[in-house]
C-alpha cells in the first residue's frame, strides 16, 4: 500500500519506519531540522532500556500535495497541530482515507466538515516517545505482549475500509489493532485520565516524576481530580471506553495514591510521560481547555481540578516539595482488596495492554471474534444480546482472562459480522460456535448468555450437552416452556414495528429498552446501529421461530440465573420461576442494572460472575 505519514515526530517516524519494515510503499513528511536529518540519519529509533538503535531509510517528502496520490494518509500529531493543516489537505481529493492518530477533545467535527466523513477515520498511536536531536526515543515493545492501536470510523460503523486499514497496520512489528466503535468516546477518556490531573500534578511537581511521587498531597489532587474528570464525561453523556476505566472511581482513594505514587516513584515509562510533558506544553494545555469546556457543561464538581489547573501555565511557582497534609479518604464501593484488583485494570488499560485489548482477534467462516488467556484453562464464552456485539463483554474479558480461557464473539448479522452475513436460526449459529470452538481447540467450555445469547446456550447445552460444562444467563428466560404460543405470535407484532420505525428512532428507543445506565444505553445504541435495521428485523424473525420450537427439557447443568434489579417485571418473574424448576441452579440480582446487567454493572456483575466460576473450579 502506498502510504503517506504526516508527522515526523517519535511516533510517526517509528509507524513510518515499522509500516517501510512490513514492505509498504512508505514516504514520511518533514521540513526544517527534521527533514534535514532524516536525509542524513535515516529515522533513527532507539527503544527504552535496549542498547543499540534501530535505523530505517525511508523517503522524506518535504510537502503535500492537491495532486498527490496515496492509498492511505497517517496523521501522526495531536489536536492541536492537525486541525492548523485541514485546509492543506482538503485541497487534494485523491487520497481515500486520512488516519488521524493522536490526541483529541473536541471530536471529529471540524475534520470531518473539511475532507468528508468518509474519508477520516481516528485512531491513537503507541507508545509514549521524545525527540533527543535526530534520535527518536520510544518505549519498548515487547514481540510476546504487542502494543493495541485503537481505531475507528467517526460514525462507529464498520466497514471493508476499516478492516483494510487495520491489516495494514497490524503488519507493524510489535503492533496489534483493535477496531473500536466508539473512538471519540475513547479519546476523550483518553485526554481525562491524564490532562485532569496527572499531567497538571507533573507540572506541579516541576516535571518530575520522582517529585511527584514524593509529594503526597499532589497525589491525592490528582486522583481526585482524575474522578472528577471521569464523572464529569458520564455526566456529559459520554459511556465510559474502554469500559473498564470507570472501575477507577470505585477504588479507595489511598490505594490509587499509594499505587501511582509508586509509579512516579520508580519513574515508570518516563520518556513518555516526563519528555512528552515537557516538550508538549502547548498541547496539554490545549487539550485540557478543551476538556475543560466539556466539563464546564455538566453540573459536576471540580474542586480537585480546579487546583490543579493553574499549573499548566510555566509561571506558576512549583508545590511544596514533599507536603502532605491532605487527609486520605477510604470512601468508595469497592473493598481496598478488590479495589487493587480493579485499579491494575484501569492502569493496564492506560498501557494499551488490557487483556481484551492484546486479545488475539479473528475470523472464522464469516464470524468475528476475541480469545484471550491461558489456553490451557478453563474455557469461558460469552454470547451477546440481541442487536449488540462481543463489546459488552469487554470489562468481563479483560477480568477473567488472567485466570481463564475467554473467547466472545459477534452473532452473525451482528457486530463486526453485520456487513458480512445475515442473521441465522439458533441451529446455524449453533454450528459456527461450535466450529469456532474446534478452531481454538477447546473441547468444553462454560457458556455465557445474554437475553438472547442465553437462549442459544440452552440451545447449544440440549442439543450438544457435551460440549458445556456449564451455563450462565443474564436477563435470560427458559428456551423449554418459556412463553406460550399465543404470547409469541402476538411477539410477532414487534416486527412490524421495528420495519415502520424510522432507523435513529428505533436505535434510541432500543438503548432505552435494553438498558438502565446512561453509559449502557449509549452503547445499545451504537451497537445496534452497527447491526442495522435490516439485521435487526431478519433477526428478530429468527428469534421468534426458535423460541417457538423451543427444546424438549431442561438441562440439568450447573446455572446461574442473573438479572438487573430494574429488569422488566415480566422477564423477572420468567427468571424466578425458571430458577425454581432447575435442578441445579443458582440465582442472583444486580444492583443498578437492567436487562444488560452485564454491562449497566458490569463491576458487580464480574464479581458475581467471579464467584461462580470459582465454585465449578
Amino acid at each position: 500500500m502506498n502510504i503517506l505519514v504526516f508527522g515526523a515526530g517519535p511516533l510517526g517516524s517509528l509507524k513510518a519506519a515499522r509500516l517501510h519494515e512490513a514492505g509498504h510503499d512508505v514516504h514520511l513528511l518533514a521540513r526544517g531540522q527534521r527533514l534535514v536529518d532524516l536525509k542524513e540519519h535515516g529515522i533513527v529509533i532507539h527503544e527504552e532500556g535496549t542498547d543499540g538503535e534501530e535505523v530505517a531509510h525511508v523517503p522524506v517528502v518535504e510537502s503535500f500535495e492537491p495532486d498527490d496520490d496515496y492509498d492511505l494518509v497517517l496523521i501522526v500529531m495531536g489536536e492541536h497541530q492537525a486541525v492548523q493543516i485541514l485546509d492543506t489537505l482538503a485541497e487534494n481529493d485523491h487520497v481515500p482515507t486520512f488516519l488521524f492518530m493522536g490526541n483529541n477533545v473536541n471530536g471529529s467535527d471540524e475534520i470531518v466538515q473539511a475532507l468528508g466523513k468518509e474519508r477520516v477515520m481516528l485512531g491513537f498511536p503507541y507508545p509514549g516517545g521524545k525527540r533527543e536531536g535526530h534520535v527518536m526515543r520510544v518505549l519498548p515493545i515487547d514481540e510476546d505482549e504487542k502494543y493495541t492501536i485503537p481505531i475507528g470510523e467517526v460514525d462507529g460503523t464498520v466497514r471493508p475500509r476499516t478492516r483494510q486499514v487495520a491489516a495494514v497496520l497490524e503488519d507493524m512489528r510489535g503492533y496489534d489493532v483493535k477496531i473500536r466503535t466508539d473512538m471519540d468516546e475513547w479519546l476523550k477518556y483518553h485526554v481525562a485520565l491524564l490532562m485532569s490531573g496527572l499531567v497538571p500534578a507533573l507540572y506541579a511537581a516541576d516535571t518530575s516524576m520522582k517529585r511527584l511521587g514524593e509529594t503526597r498531597d499532589l497525589l491525592v489532587l490528582s486522583v481526585r481530580a482524575t474522578k472528577e474528570a471521569l464523572r464529569g464525561l458520564r455526566n456529559a453523556g459520554y459511556a465510559p471506553s474502554p469500559p473498564v476505566v470507570r472501575v477507577f472511581e470505585y477504588v479507595p482513594e489511598p490505594i490509587c495514591v499509594w499505587i501511582i505514587g509508586w509509579l512516579m516513584r520508580n519513574e515508570y515509562a518516563k520518556i513518555s510521560v516526563e519528555g512528552h510533558a515537557r516538550d508538549g506544553r502547548d498541547e496539554m494545555r490545549y487539550l485540557f481547555d478543551g476538556f475543560r469546556s466539556i466539563l464546564d457543561e455538566t453540573d459536576v464538581e471540580t474542586e480537585a481540578i480546579d487546583q490543579l489547573a493553574p499549573y499548566y501555565d510555566p509561571e506558576t511557582a512549583p508545590y511544596p516539595e514533599g507536603k502532605r497534609k491532605l487527609s486520605l479518604q477510604w470512601g468508595g464501593l469497592v473493598a481496598p482488596a478488590i479495589g487493587v484488583g480493579a485499579l491494575a485494570l484501569a492502569l493496564r488499560s492506560l498501557r494499551s495492554r488490557a487483556s481484551a485489548d492484546s486479545a488475539a482477534e479473528r475470523e472464522f467462516r464469516g464470524v468475528y471474534y476475541e480469545v484471550s488467556g491461558p489456553e490451557d484453562a478453563t474455557a469461558v464464552v460469552f454470547t451477546h444480546g440481541f442487536a449488540l456485539d462481543r463489546e459488552t463483554w469487554r470489562e468481563q474479558t479483560a477480568t477473567l482472562s488472567e485466570s481463564y480461557r475467554v473467547l466472545s464473539w459477534d452473532l452473525p448479522g451482528c457486530g463486526d459480522a453485520a456487513a458480512v452475513s445475515d442473521p441465522v436460526r439458533f441451529e446455524a449459529a449453533a454450528r459456527k460456535l461450535l466450529g469456532i470452538l474446534d478452531e481454538e481447540g477447546i473441547d468444553q467450555a462454560v457458556l455465557v448468555g445474554q437475553s438472547m445469547g442465553s437462549l442459544l446456550s440452552q440451545y447449544i447445552a440440549y442439543h450438544h450437552p457435551d460440549r458445556v460444562q456449564a451455563l450462565v444467563h443474564v436477563g435470560g428466560f427458559p428456551l423449554h416452556k418459556g412463553f406460550s404460543e399465543r404470547t409469541i405470535k402476538v411477539m410477532g407484532l414487534h416486527v412490524r414495528a421495528l420495519k415502520r420505525m424510522p432507523e435513529q428512532l428505533l436505535y434510541d428507543v432500543f438503548g432505552r429498552f435494553v438498558a438502565h445506565t446512561p453509559d449502557a444505553q449509549a452503547y445499545a445504541r451504537r451497537a445496534s446501529a452497527c447491526t442495522g435495521k435490516e439485521n435487526m428485523v431478519s433477526l428478530e424473525r429468527s428469534l421468534l421461530e426458535d423460541m417457538d420450537e423451543g427444546i424438549p427439557e431442561l438441562t440439568e447443568l450447573p446455572q446461574l440465573v442473573v438479572v438487573g434489579e430494574h429488569e422488566y417485571l415480566l422477564l423477572r418473574k420468567k427468571a424466578t420461576e425458571w430458577n425454581d424448576r432447575l435442578p441445579n441452579s443458582g440465582y442472583k440480582a444486580v444492583p443498578d442494572a437492567g436487562h444488560i446487567a452485564n454491562h449497566d454493572n458490569p463491576t458487580a456483575f464480574t464479581e458475581i460472575l467471579s464467584s461462580f466460576l470459582e465454585s465449578l473450579d
